[in-house]
């Protein structure tokens, strides 16, 4: 919002209420959204930023990512920071306790514009984390959307990788019961487009 909005506005509560109270409330209100507004923004974008990302693992990864700043990044989806942070030296190889990727990260929190920074800046779509689970492994089990998961297939993620217990990215899906992720890598499977 431009000064001159701003003014505006407060110009158009001014004549609705022309007493001097009326007017510093209007203006007090004025002042506060406006520095106020990112801040408002954020909350308002985060509500929706883990939609349909599975409950636990949101609240999971809220506070075990606290330690890796740039996994935190990629996490709250912050293109900026991440951007920062690997300038300052972190490396998209950079791993968890549990030996996650960031791109796990971004792949398991439904995150496909991520995932495709993370691999334009160099990161390894195959890589497993310490139970073997791949990035696409992290998408099947955490989230039930299909576009990191379309994403990853195009940028060549292995659909046949198995984790430590054996399982594909198709079977994790189907342990968790996500048709639409299964949907797509049967297809992908008989030879279609992700």
């Amino acid at each position: 919002m431009t000064w001159a909005v701003f003014f505006v506005i407060l110009f158009c509560l001014f004549w609705l209420n022309p007493n001097l109270y009326g007017l510093a409330l209007c203006m007090a209100l004025a002042v506060v959204f406006y520095f106020t507004r990112p801040v408002i923004m954020r909350m308002v974008w985060r509500i929706g930023l883990h939609r349909g990302v599975n409950p636990e693992i949101v609240s999971f990864l809220s506070k075990e990512l606290l330690r890796f700043p740039l996994h935190k990044a990629v996490f709250y989806n912050d293109f900026e920071m991440t951007d920062r942070l690997l300038d300052e030296g972190y490396t998209v190889a950079h791993e968890t306790d549990d030996g996650q990727t960031p791109l796990h990260i971004a792949a398991e929190c439904n995150q496909p514009a991520m995932c495709r920074f993370l691999l334009k800046n160099g990161a390894d779509i195959n890589t497993p984390d310490n139970f073997g689970g791949s990035a696409l492994h992290a998408a099947a089990a955490c989230q039930c959307h299909t576009r990191v998961i379309k994403l990853l297939l195009r940028y060549g993620a292995n659909p046949l990788q198995r984790d430590r217990e054996g399982l594909t990215p198709l079977e994790v899906a189907r342990k968790f019961n996500h048709r639409n992720i299964i949907d797509c890598l049967l297809k992908y499977s008989h030879g279609e487009e992700p």
